[in-house]
């Protein structure tokens, strides 16, 4: 910021008198103009004070003095005559000189007017000036801060992209693993095929059951390679998408968590369809202990140790059997198809 003019009665008198000789308008600006700089409010004052010295006090016409004694009877007629001549001339000059001077009152209260107007506005502009900057400031300090924030963000989002790459990574094997275990299923499901051709009505179920778990398993194997491309596109664009690359590969986990256990569901399935060819009839009294009775009672486990496959598999049909009791009785059922092989 640079030193501000120091500005003098002198200098503001010195340059109004020149304006005032030129014929142009005495004016604050006009005097800061020709200055070149200073304080506009110490120009007003001394400008006011100029115009102030220029203003001259119109007197009271002055009372005719008597004439000497030693004259008048003289000189009184003639100079009776030209003293009130001079006195009208007189009179007119400070008439004139009168109006000349109001008007420059006139002229310096305009002036003055004027420039408390303009000292108005400069205030008010420096107050818009001042609250602009200081909202500049603030601005300014915000987005620093934002910036830090987001330098920090981009590094937090970094270290979990390279951690879900690895996620990523271990993912593909699973879904590799995954891809292993569908083709072990049709493998299984063929043999499964080839098994119940003994008894036409239990292989017509077989074969339905079998193309049903084909499809089931076709269908995981589609989601799985889905799957693989979407890991790719999030791949492709995890740079510029961190938090969505992570939320869309914490869906991808959940979905292949799920596809996991439903390909063991099918398992389990699979594993257990080998014996339903067999014409075993029901045991309805073991059959009923087995969906009713507690997993906890004792003719529960005797039932289920004493049931054969076919009233086993009937147990599993009750959609209301609790998960416990379910997982027992699935074990079982392995474990006497194992026998029975």
């Amino acid at each position: 910021m640079g030193i501000e003019r120091v500005v003098t009665d002198d200098m503001v008198f010195e340059v109004a008198d020149q304006l005032a000789a030129s014929g142009e308008k005495v004016t604050n600006r006009a005097i800061w103009s020709a200055i070149g700089g200073g304080s506009m409010t110490t120009i007003s004052q001394a400008l006011r004070r100029w115009k102030e010295s220029q203003v001259l006090q119109v007197a009271q016409p002055v009372e005719r003095a008597p004439l000497p004694a030693a004259i008048i009877d003289v000189l009184h007629g003639a100079a009776a005559q030209l003293w009130d001549a001079a006195l009208a001339e007189t009179k007119s000059e400070l008439d004139q000189l009168a109006q000349a001077t109001n008007a420059r009152v006139a002229d310096a209260q305009s002036e003055r007017d004027d420039t408390l107007a303009e000292l108005q506005t400069t205030a008010e502009e420096l107050e818009q000036t001042k609250a602009e900057r200081d909202s500049a400031l603030a601005d300014a300090d915000d987005k620093a801060q934002q910036l830090a924030a987001g330098a920090n963000e981009i590094a937090r989002l970094q270290a979990e992209l390279n951690a879900q790459t690895l996620a990523t990574a271990n993912a593909t094997h699973r879904a590799e693993t995954a891809e292993a275990a569908r083709a072990e299923l049709q493998a299984r499901v063929e043999q499964l095929t080839s098994l119940l051709t003994g008894e036409q009505a239990a292989r017509h179920q077989a074969e339905t059951d079998a193309n049903a778990l084909r499809a089931v398993v076709s269908k995981q194997t589609a989601e799985l390679e889905a799957g693989e491309r979407r890991i790719a596109d999030i791949e492709a664009s995890a740079a510029a998408h961190a938090q969505a690359t992570a939320n869309e590969i914490t869906a991808i986990r959940a979905d292949r968590q799920e596809m996991r256990e439903m390909l063991k569901t099918l398992v389990d399935k699979i594993s257990l369809a080998p014996a339903l060819a067999e014409p075993e009839a029901v045991d309805q009294e073991a059959l009923e202990w087995l969906s009713h009775t507690s997993r906890e009672d004792v003719n529960f486990k005797h039932h289920l140790e004493t049931a054969n496959a076919a009233t086993l598999r009937a147990a599993l049909k009750d959609e209301g059997l609790a998960k416990t009791k379910r997982t027992k009785i699935e074990a079982m059922l392995r474990k006497r198809e194992q026998e029975q092989k």
